[in-house]
């Protein structure tokens, strides 16, 4: 694996772990309302590095992991596994609008379904070399990825050699093993697999792939990027905060406001969500 300029690592259990491994990042989101930082919110273990956790805030601001984002490659273009289905394709697309209106741009465009499946990739940051920013059910999820059965999701993501601060890839991988992802103000748990709003979650994990990093509750209470999430049904948190969208606006400036309101009208379906996208609105 080539030597690469950035690679900070996420790993979430009771603990959240940063780990060196190439250049890659890995995030891990918690389940229902327990830190993913464990007791110690402000520890961050940092096996193999002598860095220090606040240099995961290279931003403008606190809370922001890479402060150039996607913006020399925008839109980012984004698939989904054939095994999500199409309603949680739409939660997960409007997680998306969300970011898009904090900043009045287009920030995804989605290309489809696609054939592989998390069950392709056998180790955590496999997916970032097929080419695509993808989003994977893992049934399989601790041999998969080696995180504990408590971690809801991972977003990895690929920093550029010649500018740690820029994203150039990423994924997200969510764990179908223990949980049930869908819309948690109608559906159900199933059996042993709690159910978790895709669109919360979503909001989280995609704080990561743009950019972001986890906010303290002390710091926001009310940020989408606090290292918790409540989870089962009729738990969501699928509002961005004030410091949220001033985060995201200190990566990606504010664009034409009048995206916003385009967006807000535009039709979440995945096949029309395409169209729209790609026509450039």
């Amino acid at each position: 694996m080539k030597q690469r300029n950035l690679v900070i690592a996420y790993i979430a259990g009771t603990s959240a772990v940063s780990t060196l491994m190439g250049g890659f990042v890995a995030c891990g989101a918690q389940s229902y309302r327990i830190s993913v930082h464990g007791a110690d919110e402000d520890k961050i273990d940092r096996p193999n590095t002598a860095s220090s956790g606040s240099n995961l805030n290279v931003g403008s601001l606190k809370g922001v992991h890479s402060a150039a984002g996607w913006k020399r490659s925008l839109p980012i273009r984004f698939v989904t596994s054939s095994e999500i289905n199409p309603e949680v394709v739409k939660q997960l697309q409007t997680a998306m609008k969300s970011w898009e209106l904090a900043v009045g741009k287009q920030l995804f465009a989605y290309d489809g379904a696609e054939t592989k499946k998390g069950a392709d990739f056998r180790q955590l940051y496999e997916p970032l070399g097929d080419g695509k920013n993808g989003n994977y059910l893992d049934f399989n999820w601790f041999k998969a990825t080696g995180k504990s059965n408590t971690v809801l999701a991972t977003t990895i993501w690929e920093n550029s050699p010649q500018d740690p601060s820029a994203i150039v890839k990423a994924d997200i991988r969510y764990n179908a093993e223990f949980y049930v992802f869908g819309n948690s103000l109608e559906e159900f748990s199933e059996g042993k697999r709690v159910i978790v709003d895709m669109e919360s979650l979503a909001l989280h994990e995609l704080g990561h792939l743009l950019g972001l990093t986890h906010v303290k509750e002390t710091e926001d209470k009310f940020s989408v990027m606090n290292p918790s999430l409540f989870i089962g049904e009729g738990m969501i948190t699928r509002k961005l905060s004030n410091g949220d969208i001033t985060r995201i606006r200190s990566v990606y400036g504010v664009g034409d406001p009048t995206l916003a309101q385009k967006l807000e009208k535009a039709d979440d379906s995945p096949d029309e969500m395409k169209q729209t996208e790609e026509s450039g609105i």
